[in-house]
């Protein structure tokens, strides 16, 4: 085909590229300081390590109740959001979550009840007191969600003086039915290591509107449990599922999606997710520079740095987090970007052949005329079908879909503005000693 014998409403290109220099300066820009200021892009789970809990609740939960139950765990940075529904909630806990070893000797739990309950009281006074049994520690702490009034005492030397630690005042009205009341310990030594957090579990038996027994649940069986937790792994997981079902009861959460990835494991594909995407723009280089010039090739892999770079700053406007899939659509933006860009070389080469007596601004402005209608079909076709997968493919997806409908339009303009200005520039420079 000729094209010297299209006619065409030609777009003056070339005319307006120090205007896209300075557009697409700005956007990079802007793009960087927002990641700074932001203290680098928002790490997902999988690249910092972590919990990724999706709960369901059957009746209305506030976020305000979540949060305070994640901070009673010790989790108050733990990130909570609504997720879809007004009754599903993205609890997520970013932090190393590999193999805890004790910092305390296993504790001692001492338990005795006034009155005793045999004959049924509607009142009741338990007497709890937790020691060390290896070692004399700093502080030992206890938490209860049921009896707030708990207190948090610090008895020095404990494991010399043995007194007395916590009072519960249990009342028939706490319990209206057999119930299991869950206390937590915990040490805290003398170099303010925090220990592992022991479980006590005591059992509370109601009949005829009075307590009837109270005791504590241990292989024993007796007033004394040692809760030895030394160079134990500890499921965090299982404790906040644990913790949401005994505090939700009546809201029946269900848990719709559990994830946990190990702080190892995510620095590694954080390295390996630097080197698919920089191994992929060296590649697309010498590609481009072998099927092409080294001038194309130059251009092609900075306009996907400006790609990137400027998607990467609108993920972090929005606040979206950096995930598997953001690296999957940034991988998938690079490879559309490129065809892109490669479309725009190709017909630059054709016409540099059959343009021998035009100068070359006049064969790169035919060559992106003639390429436009069809860049323009491909990626409406395209944006099309993204933006329909960002609008109902849910929440799980929506992230990969929002990163790829900012990528083609974003690419589908570096293609134009870009790549061949660029290329342009450099030949008036630098003019080439043949052409085609």
């Amino acid at each position: 085909m000729n094209f010297k014998k299209i006619n065409l409403s030609e777009i003056n290109f070339v005319g307006i590229r120090k205007i896209a220099y300075i557009l697409s300066l700005i956007l990079v820009i802007v793009s960087i300081l927002t990641i700074l200021f932001n203290k680098g892009l928002n790490l997902g789970i999988d690249f910092t390590g972590g919990i990724v809990l999706q709960v369901h609740f059957e009746k209305d939960v506030k976020i305000g109740q979540i949060r305070d139950v994640m901070s009673s765990l010790g989790y108050k940075n733990a990130v909570i959001q609504k997720y879809g529904t007004e009754k599903d909630f993205l609890i997520k806990v970013q932090e190393n979550f590999e193999k805890i070893q004790d910092t305390t000797g296993p504790l001692v739990v001492a338990f005795s009840t006034y009155p005793n309950p045999t004959k049924g009281e509607k009142n009741l006074t338990v007497k709890v007191k937790v020691y060390d049994e290896k070692s004399p520690i700093k502080n030992i702490f206890i938490r209860s969600d049921i009896f707030k009034e708990l207190k948090e005492l610090t008895p020095t030397d404990i494991y010399d003086s043995r007194e007395e630690f916590g009072v519960l005042n249990f009342s028939i009205d706490d319990f209206k039915k057999d119930s299991i009341v869950t206390l937590y310990a915990f040490g805290v030594d003398r170099t303010n290591n925090k220990g592992v957090e022991k479980e006590i579990k005591i059992f509370v038996c109601s009949k005829n509107a009075d307590i009837t027994k109270v005791q504590i649940l241990s292989e024993w069986q007796d007033t004394t449990y040692k809760s030895s937790s030394e160079g134990v792994e500890l499921s965090p997981t299982e404790k906040i599922i644990s913790f949401l079902k005994e505090r939700f009861v009546e809201e029946n959460p269900r848990i719709d999606r559990e994830e946990v990835v190990g702080a190892i494991m995510s620095k590694e594909l954080q390295l390996k997710s630097l080197w698919v995407i920089l191994l992929g723009l060296a590649g697309i280089l010498i590609y481009v520079w072998i099927r092409f010039t080294f001038r194309f090739g130059v251009a092609s892999v900075i306009a996907l740095f400006h790609d990137v770079i400027i998607t990467l700053g609108l993920l972090t406007i929005t606040g979206r987090e950096m995930s598997v899939q953001i690296i999957a659509a940034l991988l998938t933006l690079i490879g559309y970007s490129i065809n892109d860009s490669i479309i725009v070389s190709d017909r630059i080469r054709e016409n540099l052949k059959l343009m021998r007596k035009d100068k070359f601004i006049t064969i790169v402005n035919r060559s992106l005329n003639q390429i436009l209608p069809r860049s323009l079909i491909t990626s409406l076709t395209t944006l099309f079908v993204v933006l329909m997968l960002f609008l109902f493919g849910g929440k799980v997806l929506n992230d990969f879909a929002f990163a790829l409908l900012v990528g083609i339009i974003v690419g589908t303009y570096s293609s134009d503005f870009i790549v061949a200005p660029i290329v342009l520039d450099w030949e008036i420079r630098k003019p080439s000693k043949k052409r085609g």
